[in-house]
């Protein structure tokens, strides 16, 4: 399923997420184990964006591809789009300051003032 940008920004639902991360990610079905359900491939899946990430071989394509997918996450007006962004993805990405600045510089809107919130551990907001 393709997506236009303007649904990504705000329409995207919780069944959307696993097929639109599939169409960035020919090889995300190999990347995760989607047996613990979305969570937990969601969880696979920031896992390997954070160690490619730290070792700096995830190419600049992939990279881009993965900020799209968060930054369409957190634009979603769908909460539970947003709460998958936040406990799938974005709490993994919080451990390596490498990972923290590349996110950082990756994200922006709503993506980005969730992640800051994640890396505040929602204290102060």
């Amino acid at each position: 399923m393709l997506y236009q940008e303007s649904e990504m920004n705000s329409e995207l639902k919780p069944e959307d997420v696993l097929p639109f991360i599939r169409s960035e990610f020919e090889d995300f079905d190999s990347i995760v184990d989607l047996d613990d359900g979305i969570y937990g491939g969601l969880g696979d899946f920031a896992i390997y964006l954070r160690n490619e990430m730290n070792g700096e071989s995830l190419s600049e394509e992939k990279c881009q591809k993965a900020f799209k997918i968060m930054n369409a996450m957190g634009a979603s007006k769908d909460l539970e789009v947003q709460n998958l962004l936040v406990v799938g993805i974005l709490e993994i990405l919080t451990d390596k300051d490498k990972v923290v600045s590349l996110v950082r510089s990756g994200l922006n809107g709503q993506a980005a003032e969730i992640f800051e919130k994640v890396l505040n551990g929602w204290v102060d907001l």
